[in-house]
């Protein structure tokens, strides 16, 4: 879907003359009530209300606050999904040492993660992810902004630690168009979930690598791998450091990107290529782990996050549910902060067979709907991406289905999207 800039057309009538006011872009998105008077006694002529989209401007989070603890991270903005493999570890993960002590110390000292809640935390004005998955883990944080690259060059921008101790635990960025984008986004070679959206522009780490960075453009997931400097690790211009929050940046339009490390000026990908078909993107900042600890790797990594800047950016609503997850034991409902916007979707990951999704309190169900994937052939034991129209004004879901055989259904990390802004 793409969202255009607002240019509101008000016609005013005096008599015979037409004029046409073109308003700013600096207009808000409310409703504009504007009357047309003339100086007589003739009757006050009201036009109708305009509902305008909020117009591109620049997004940035800090992640403020110090609490005295580790504690898990949660906004209203943000959606968050965490996925591990293995069905002994969907309600409680393999256990890591994560940075920061019980006190919030240094990064030198650690604190006890299992719990799914724990793996997003807060410490010292700045976030946390860390993940340990012998199978296969992940983090997804997505804000609820798009870059709009719509009239030209757009920047994402943040601040992140750069210690690596595992080549088996890394970091990526997904840009993906609104309607195609896929909550567990994964590249197709790996050994889990159902491979790359539809189409993506995408910023990897490398799974095997040192600590260096590539770009791919995904285009009816086909992927075209861009010209890099790939074997130019950053250790090779900085002291890597857990504490220290180096800058990363990604220079987007559609016909060039360029990613890598300003305050170095260093660029692993700065090249043309193909115009893209599309121009806003949802951003996925990604955290992924695969047996951290194995081939004599240092095991699992903490990642440091700070000051992510989009400019411009374009909001939409993610409305998060009240439970992470749902499966057949306990309540098989969720509750949403507010009732679904219009052109609304319901988004989530989940296994199982013959799962389904009830909008009435269980009057009627439908099968749940896929997002779009590369391979429909999904295995079992994969957890898929769900995507799927929700009505207007819907405020609880109702979710059932079928064991399958290596376990029961389950459905997690469930939130509600609409392109609309409050």
């Amino acid at each position: 879907m793409k969202l255009k800039k607002p240019v509101i057309y008000v016609i005013v009538v005096f008599l015979i003359s037409v004029v046409t006011i073109t308003l700013p872009q600096q207009i808000t998105s409310k409703p504009t009530h504007v009357a047309a008077q003339e100086p007589s006694t003739d009757p006050v002529v009201y036009l109708p209300f305009i509902t305008v989209p909020a117009p591109p401007a620049n997004f940035m989070e800090t992640f403020d606050g110090a609490p005295a603890h580790p504690t898990p991270w949660r906004s209203a903005t943000w959606d968050i999904t965490v996925h591990s493999r293995n069905v002994d570890t969907w309600y409680n993960l393999e256990a890591m040492d994560a940075q920061h002590g019980p006190n919030c110390e240094s990064p030198a000292t650690t604190h006890d993660v299992t719990a799914y809640e724990d793996t997003v935390y807060q410490c010292n004005n700045h976030i946390m992810t860390a993940i340990n998955a012998s199978g296969y883990g992940l983090i997804y944080l997505t804000p609820n902004q798009m870059v709009d690259f719509s009239e030209g060059e757009a920047v994402i921008r943040w601040d992140m630690s750069t210690e690596r101790r595992s080549l088996r635990d890394w970091v990526d960025v997904w840009i993906t168009p609104y309607d195609d984008n896929l909550q567990l986004a994964l590249m197709n070679w790996l050994p889990d979930l159902n491979g790359e959206p539809h189409n993506a522009v995408h910023i990897d780490m490398g799974d095997f690598n040192g600590p260096t960075f590539g770009a791919s453009v995904y285009r009816n997931f086909q992927e075209d791998s861009l010209e890099s400097t790939w074997w130019v690790p950053y250790n090779d211009f900085l002291e890597p450091s857990p504490q220290r929050r180096d800058t990363f940046e990604l220079r987007i339009s559609r016909t060039h990107i360029k990613f890598g490390m300003p305050d170095y000026n260093f660029w692993w990908v700065d090249t043309d290529i193909s115009p893209l078909n599309w121009t806003q993107g949802v951003i996925q900042f990604g955290h992924h782990s695969y047996n951290p600890w194995k081939d004599g790797n240092g095991g699992p990594q903490t990642w440091h996050w700070d000051n992510v800047f989009v400019e411009p950016a374009v909001p939409f609503t993610i409305l998060k549910a009240d439970r992470r997850y749902v499966n057949s034991s306990g309540s098989n409902r969720v509750n949403f902060s507010a009732p679904a916007p219009a052109n609304s979707h319901l988004r989530f990951a989940g296994i199982g067979g013959n799962l389904q999704v009830s909008f009435d309190n269980g009057s009627t169900w439908q099968n749940a709907a896929y997002q779009k994937h590369r391979d429909y052939s999904f295995a079992d034991e994969s957890f898929k991406s769900y995507w799927m129209p929700i009505p207007q004004g819907t405020s609880s879901v109702l979710f059932r289905g079928q064991d399958w055989w290596g376990g029961g259904w389950h459905f997690r990390d469930i939130s509600i999207w609409s392109p609309q802004t409050p």
